[in-house]
């Protein structure tokens, strides 16, 4: 099980997840975020990060050019939530991760437009991340009532990565219920754990929820 720490937004919390040994490190680029970032602030970040993590630019419906400066940044995976445009998928240089915000009506949309692309841009789709309705928002979905629907054959040559409200107290369940590829975490290990809309103040990581929730996945 490897494990994704999302919305970093300090050199310290790079410490943090080497010190856990991590396999992801998320960046968000979404203005309306509490844990937007600029791109040289990342830089110095990444620079800091352990070279076995990969990095992970989070965007929400960028343009290609948008995709292309993070690319040139040095990020490993571009995430792409809201409209994923055909043309960054001919273009990328990089293994794209779509995001689905679990709603029957965007699931299932996404769902078919994915199976309907060309080869090549369907093999740049290496990661599908099944976050809860609201984007950002630290909410949970129910696992249960999804289950056969995320067992669905379209994760069989993609990973599945598993969002929306984890933390170290009910990431056991989620893994025992849909076994995902990818647990990601955000607001759960976060001292603050306030809504993701317009605020100059990002919320902070914090080391003993990050030990915590590795501790639980792991074991």
């Amino acid at each position: 099980m490897k494990i994704k720490i999302c919305g970093i937004t300090s050199e310290k919390e790079s410490d943090y997840l080497n010190d856990n040994k991590v396999d992801f490190a998320g960046f968000v680029f979404y203005e309306k975020s509490k844990r937007n970032i600029t791109i040289d602030k990342a830089r110095l970040i990444m620079n800091r990060l352990d070279s076995n993590i990969k990095k992970v630019a989070v965007m929400v419906s960028p343009t290609l050019e948008e995709v292309i400066d993070k690319e040139d940044a040095g990020f490993d995976v571009i995430q792409i939530h809201g409209e994923l445009k055909e043309s960054i998928l001919d273009k990328t240089r990089k293994e794209v991760w779509c995001a689905i915000n679990l709603s029957d009506e965007e699931y299932d949309d996404k769902m078919r437009w994915i199976m309907g692309l060309k080869p090549n841009q369907y093999r740049k789709i290496t990661g599908i991340v099944i976050d809860s309705k609201n984007f950002g928002s630290g909410q949970t979905f129910d696992w249960q009532q999804n289950k056969d629907k995320l067992e669905s054959k379209v994760f069989k040559d993609k990973t599945f990565i598993l969002a929306g409200g984890l933390n170290s107290d009910n990431v056991s369940e989620a893994i025992s219920i849909l076994n995902p590829d990818i647990v990601d975490v955000s607001s759960g290990v976060e001292v603050d754990k306030g809504t993701v809309l317009l605020s100059t103040v990002p919320p902070g990581k914090d080391k003993d929820l990050i030990d915590r929730f590795v501790k639980a996945v792991r074991s």
